[in-house]
Order: structure tokens, then C-alpha cells, then sequence
């Protein structure tokens, strides 16, 4: 009796002694002091698995410091070692999951090439990590790679993605917003192209812009033609101007030059590529509306072709033409379209004179829309007094229309523009230069329904919070809600972060180009200050459109990556004339 009482007591406390020699299994503790084992250290990883995958998902879990403190430091000593080369995978997926940058040590050492594939494929993973946790101390480590990467292409293959590691470098670089790294990521841009995959040059693209370093300007400008690439919304030129936006002002003087042709650098490398100069120019131009910065808009006055302008009075073209300077007209129409398609984008009014001073000049939809439209974007009582001469006495030349039937098509479309330029005092003004006009102008703009943004301009008048109701109101017509967007915006303050995404919001709306307003708009009202909320709320739209993308809506498509990355990086240029 009293020896099997003994016995049960023995087994008790050898049961309780192996409990507790085992350790709490919920403990990160318990597995860390493992590791050091051969033997157990498969089981170890496994249950750090099972543990991570409960906490990494709980904020409020105390054990997230502990992995910080306890498992983290473990990691970083283990992972050189041989015998732990079959766990490297599972510590990085580890470390990425709870997204802590005191793994940075370890990241570091995964960032040490040595060539083999699993190495490529783990500093794959050490990117991802250093990217989720924000870990700006890997940014040294990253740049010293990717130098040496640079210098030696041939080492960049893993698994025949070339340029993979590159290219995650450049996009770590660029959200990490290192500006150490500004030298490597020009270096990478200037070279050959038979050094590196395009998508290596896109990455460096969006890091610069990301990181707004002005010393990147030059080169964004140059890799527009030193490199070539096919058209679109992702392509090398694309990024570029994107890039530029997100620097912003500091960018102006450089890209006025390059508009000049005095940019002797660009022009040498375009040339050599076979692209005119002019189209050097017309690419600075562009930008710089994009940039949208009124600093630019004396500059683009001085571009813009004005001899053959005259306002309410006729020019002598043809004498312009036989005089010794041999004006080019048809020239003068493609330059006067950019010029003035910028300073609509940068909405200064000091550009309206110069605007509404060639409204005459040619008679061409190619310039004449694009003052139109500029003259509507910049708004305010002068040029809307200068749409009411047009809406009055505007017509296209009928050869240069598709026929005479369409005479007056510049007073029934731009009755659109001349309705958002109206600041809300003038809407009985708007209202009456369409009553007074011809009868078929005035049966095409009812057919428009350009009455229903008129109605929201005597509704509202004044009153910002009636425009913000229609503008979040997604029953509303797609011209209501441009209206409703136009005055909202000019009525907002620069740098209502508030504002500036409620206008993101809206950007769904059934009309490429009322798309193309708003998100435009909302970069204008965030100004300098990010919005990461507008970007989001246009990435979401464009993302769900992914599979069905319409092709009218590519340059609504542009519009919106370029104030994505203002938005993103606080946009110093936008603003414009405010």
C-alpha cells in the first residue's frame, strides 16, 4: 500500500517535472531556447510558424514585442550558419509576416548575394519584408548592392527573371524614400540599354519620383528619349512625367529650358534617336502642365505662338508667311495646342489674356479646343467673359471641319467649358449667351445636356455644401457632378486633404473627360500636402476597371497616375495660381 502510494507519487512528480521542462507551447520563449538544437530545431521552426500566424494578425498581442526582442535576434545569429541554410525561408516569411524592422539585421544578410538561386529567391524576400516593415535602416545595405548589381548585370538572373532583384531594389529604394540612393538609382537610368531589362528602368523611374530629389530632373527629362519603349500608361516616358509631377516645382527651370531647346544634353541624345527637337519641347511643355506650377506660366507664354493672333481683329497670315521670318501657321497650330493645354492644367489666370488673344487665329478645332478648354479649367470672370466673345462670334474653319454642318460645333461643345469656367454669379450670363445664339447651336446643346450643369450653378450659387452634396452623389448626371466638382474645388482651400478626397472619390464617372477633371482637381485642392486617401480612392477604381478597360478612358487613365504621384509625394508643383 504505502509502496504503490509511493509509486503514484514518483510518476506525478516526473509528469509534472517533463510539463514543465517542456515549457508553456504558447510561448515564443519556449521555442527560441530550441533553436540552438539539431534535434529539435525542425519542431522548433514549426511551432514559431504556428505561434506567428495567430499573432501576426492581433496588434494588441503582447508577444509581438517579445518576437522583436527574443525570436528576432535569434534569427539574425542563426542565419549565416550552414545547418540552418533549410529554415532561411521560414525565418524571412516570419519576419515579413509581423512586419517588425528589427529584423533589419537579418534582412541585411539575406541581401548578401552569393549567387546560388535560393539566395536571389531569399533576398527576394528580405526586400518584401524590409518593404512592409518600413525598415529604412536596410537602405544602405540595398544601395550597396544594388550598386554592384549595376556594375555586374550578370549576376541579376535569377531563375531567368533578369533584373528581378534590381528592380525590387529600386522599388524598396523608392518607398523607403532613401535619398542616399539618389546617385545609384541615375546611374542605373543612364545605362545602356543592353545592360538592363526596361523594367529596371521604370522602378528607378518611380523611385525617384517617390523619393522628389531634384537632382533626378535632368536625368528624368534625358530617359524620356535615351531609352526607347512602347506607348502606354506604364511605359518608360509615362513614368517619367510622373516622376517630374512628383518633384514638382523645383523642376520648372530645367524643363523651361528643355522647352526653349537650350537643354543641349536632351537634344543630343533625341537626336541620336532620330526624335525632332520640337518633340523634345513639346514633351517639356507637357510636363510642366502636369506639373502644374504657375512659376511655368510666363515661359509658356513666351512659347506659345501668338504672331498670326489678334484677338478681335483679323492678322495677314499670309503676310507673316512671305515675311523674311517665313511664320509657319500649320506649325504654329500643333504648338499653340500644347502651350495651351499646360496652362489650362496649371489654372493660372495670368495666362487667360494671352489665351483669349488667339481665339481667332486659325479657326482650327487643333488650337482652338485646347484654349477652350483651358480657358474653362483656369475659370474665374475673365475668361469666362472671353468664352461668352466665343460662344457669340466663335466658329471653325469648314476646312478644317468635318463640313459646313459643323460651323458652329466650337459653341455647342465649348458651352460645356464655358459653363465651368462660370464662377456662379454668371450663370444667368451663361444662360443667356446660349439663349441668344442660333437656333441649331441651341438644339445641340440641348441634346448635350448642358442645361442640367447649369441648373446646379442656380441651385447651388454660393453655397460649397450643396455642391459637395451632388458631387457625392453618384445618381447625379456625370456633367452635374463635374460642374459640382469645378466649384467645389475653387471654393476648397489648398491643402483640405478632406476635400481633395471627397473629389477622388468621385472619380467614377461615366465621362473620360469629366474623369480626367476630377482627378486633376483632386491633386490641385491636396496641393503640397500628401493625400494618401485620393491616391487610394483612384487606385480603387482603376483597379476594379482592370479587365475591362475601355480605351477612351486612357487619358483619364494618365491624368490619374499623375496625380496619384503628386499625391503621394505631397506634389510641391500643384497648385498652380492659387
Amino acid at each position: 500500500m504505502i509502496h504503490s502510494l509511493f509509486a503514484a507519487v514518483l510518476a506525478v512528480t516526473v509528469t509534472t517535472t517533463a510539463a514543465c521542462n517542456q515549457g508553456d507551447p504558447n510561448a515564443l520563449e519556449t521555442h527560441v531556447k530550441k533553436l540552438d538544437d539539431a534535434e529539435a530545431r525542425a519542431e522548433a521552426f514549426k511551432q514559431l510558424e504556428r505561434i506567428v500566424s495567430g499573432i501576426a494578425t492581433d496588434p494588441e498581442d503582447t508577444r509581438r514585442q517579445e518576437f522583436a526582442e527574443k525570436v528576432l535576434p535569434k534569427f539574425e545569429e542563426l542565419y549565416s550558419e550552414d545547418e540552418v541554410a533549410p529554415y532561411r525561408e521560414q525565418m524571412l516569411n516570419m519576419a515579413m509576416a509581423m512586419k517588425r524592422p528589427e529584423a533589419v539585421g537579418m534582412w541585411n544578410k539575406a541581401l548578401e548575394l552569393d549567387g546560388s538561386a535560393e539566395g536571389h529567391k531569399q533576398a527576394l524576400l528580405a526586400l518584401q519584408g524590409i518593404r512592409e516593415s518600413k525598415a529604412e535602416a536596410a537602405a544602405e545595405t540595398i544601395i550597396a548592392q544594388f550598386t554592384k548589381l549595376t556594375e555586374s548585370p550578370g549576376k541579376d538572373m535569377g531563375e531567368g527573371q533578369e533584373g528581378a532583384l534590381r528592380y525590387e531594389m529600386a522599388r524598396t529604394l523608392g518607398e523607403l524614400k532613401a535619398k542616399a540612393a539618389v546617385g545609384p538609382l541615375i546611374t542605373a537610368l543612364e545605362q545602356p540599354e543592353e545592360n538592363q531589362p526596361k523594367v529596371v528602368y521604370k522602378a528607378a523611374i518611380d523611385a525617384l519620383g517617390q523619393i522628389g530629389d531634384p537632382e533626378a530632373v535632368s536625368v528624368l527629362i534625358s530617359v524620356q528619349f535615351s531609352v526607347a519603349d512602347a506607348p502606354g500608361t506604364q511605359s518608360i516616358g509615362e513614368r517619367a512625367v510622373r516622376a517630374l509631377g512628383a518633384i514638382g516645382e523645383p523642376a520648372v527651370p530645367k524643363l523651361v529650358e528643355t522647352m526653349e531647346g537650350k537643354n543641349t544634353k536632351v537634344n543630343e541624345l533625341a537626336a541620336e534617336k532620330d526624335v525632332p527637337v520640337q518633340v523634345v519641347q513639346q514633351s517639356a511643355v507637357r510636363i510642366l502642365g502636369v506639373i502644374g506650377s504657375s512659376k511655368a506660366t510666363e515661359a509658356l507664354i513666351a512659347y506659345m505662338p501668338q504672331k498670326d493672333c489678334g484677338g478681335d481683329e483679323e492678322v495677314d497670315v499670309a503676310a507673316l508667311e512671305e515675311s523674311e521670318e517665313g511664320f509657319d501657321q500649320s506649325a504654329a497650330v500643333g504648338l499653340r495646342a500644347f502651350s495651351a493645354n499646360s496652362m489650362g492644367f496649371i489654372g493660372d489666370p495670368a495666362a487667360v489674356p494671352a489665351l483669349c488673344h488667339c481665339r481667332n487665329a486659325t479657326h482650327n478645332p487643333g488650337d482652338l479646343w485646347e484654349i477652350i478648354s483651358a480657358l474653362g479649367r483656369i475659370g474665374g470672370d475673365e475668361a469666362f467673359a472671353c468664352m461668352e466673345k466665343i460662344m457669340a462670334t466663335g466658329f471653325y474653319d469648314p476646312e478644317e471641319a468635318v463640313n459646313s454642318d459643323f460651323k458652329y460645333q466650337v459653341r455647342w461643345e465649348g458651352a460645356r467649358w464655358m459653363i465651368l469656367a462660370a464662377p456662379p454669379a454668371k450663370a444667368a450670363a451663361a444662360k443667356a449667351a446660349i439663349d441668344t445664339n442660333e437656333a441649331n447651336v441651341k438644339a445641340e446643346i440641348e441634346k448635350l445636356g448642358w442645361a442640367t450643369g447649369l441648373a446646379v450653378l442656380e441651385s447651388c450659387k454660393e453655397d460649397v455644401a450643396c455642391y459637395e452634396k451632388i458631387l457625392m452623389d453618384s445618381s447625379k448626371g456625370w456633367f452635374e457632378r463635374e460642374v459640382a466638382a469645378f466649384n467645389f474645388a475653387r471654393m476648397s482651400k489648398p491643402g483640405d486633404i478632406e476635400a481633395a478626397a471627397k473629389l477622388a472619390k468621385a472619380f467614377k464617372t461615366r465621362d473620360p473627360e469629366a474623369r480626367i477633371n476630377i482627378a486633376w482637381l483632386s491633386a490641385r485642392v491636396a496641393g503640397t500636402t500628401p493625400c494618401p486617401e485620393c491616391s487610394d480612392a483612384l487606385e480603387s477604381v482603376m483597379s476594379a476597371e482592370e479587365l475591362t478597360k475601355d480605351a477612351n478612358m486612357q487619358g483619364a487613365w494618365l491624368t490619374a497616375r499623375q496625380a496619384m504621384a503628386k499625391m503621394t509625394s505631397g506634389g510641391s508643383g500643384s497648385g498652380g495660381g492659387e
